[in-house]
């Protein structure tokens, strides 16, 4: 009688244990048929601020206005003279690199071995080349224009002008460059010709 009911106890405990062992399962297949229903939210990416050096540096279609100050050093048959003064270009970019440049500037005597007031005023049409990066960027360019100079003489005070050189532009804002750039400056003035030299510090802003 004893072996009978230890037969029937653990008749009833192996049961048990497999029915507890699907329902287990069966909740764990629910379980993983809801989350495969309803997919967990991907978390959103969190906002990055772009660095101005990360702007790109493509400038085809845009314009450039330049505003400095230029040092001109002078030299001629009738006198000899240093001035200085405000100088002002306009550019268009056709190319990502190369653009159409207008130049006027102007400029006083600040030191002459005579004793007339020196002025000068050029005005010009041209070309500008750079190349370079995001940050920094050397550039050449010619103008081909016109001189008109103080005193005037007997031999006039108007005459033609060329001017070839080049200089660098370092970004300062996202539109702000600051410019340093020297010349050769060659005049044909007082029926003869001149070969001068300027530097030009500004800054250019491109829209």
């Amino acid at each position: 009688m004893r072996w009978l009911c230890a037969v029937v106890f653990l008749f009833f405990v192996t049961v048990g244990d497999v029915a507890a062992q699907e329902v287990s399962a069966a909740v764990s297949g629910g379980v993983s048929s809801l989350s495969a229903g309803f997919p967990a939210r991907a978390p959103e990416p969190l906002p990055q601020a772009i660095r101005d050096d990360a702007v790109d540096d493509a400038v085809k279609g845009t314009w450039e206005l330049g505003l400095g100050y230029a040092l001109v050093g002078f030299r001629s048959t009738p006198f000899n003279s240093t001035l200085s003064g405000l100088d002002s270009t306009v550019s268009y970019y056709f190319r990502d690199h190369f653009a159409v440049e207008g130049r006027l500037s102007s400029s006083w005597e600040t030191h002459s071995s005579n004793d007339a007031d020196a002025k000068q005023v050029f005005y010009g049409a041209g070309i500008k080349f750079s190349w370079g990066n995001r940050k920094l960027q050397p550039f050449v360019h010619a103008f081909l224009g016109g001189v008109h100079m103080f005193p005037q003489t007997a031999f006039g005070n108007n005459g033609l002008g060329i001017e070839l050189g080049g200089g660098v532009q370092k970004r300062l804002m996202q539109r702000l460059w600051l410019k340093f750039e020297g010349d050769y400056v060659r005049s044909q003035l007082y029926s003869s010709g001149q070969n001068n030299f300027q530097a030009v510090v500004g800054v250019n802003y491109r829209f």
